[in-house]
């Protein structure tokens, strides 16, 4: 699992704001490419004020 913290260090160290909603836009994104119902993610989910997780098989086994 990643928070949404972790991701925005990695994506934009030198750019930091707790608000910002950028990495949501990107998961987004992603998730309208790789998800087969992006309204209903198997491979990228949120947990709740965690972050997010991926699972490659898609959350099956």
């Amino acid at each position: 699992m990643l928070s949404r913290e972790r991701i925005l260090n990695l994506t934009t160290p030198n750019d930091l704001d707790p608000y910002d909603r950028s990495v949501d836009l990107r998961i987004l994104r992603l998730r309208r490419k790789i998800e087969p119902d992006p309204e209903q993610p198997r491979y990228i989910r949120s947990v709740r004020g965690e972050g997010y997780v991926f699972l490659p098989d898609g959350g099956d086994g």
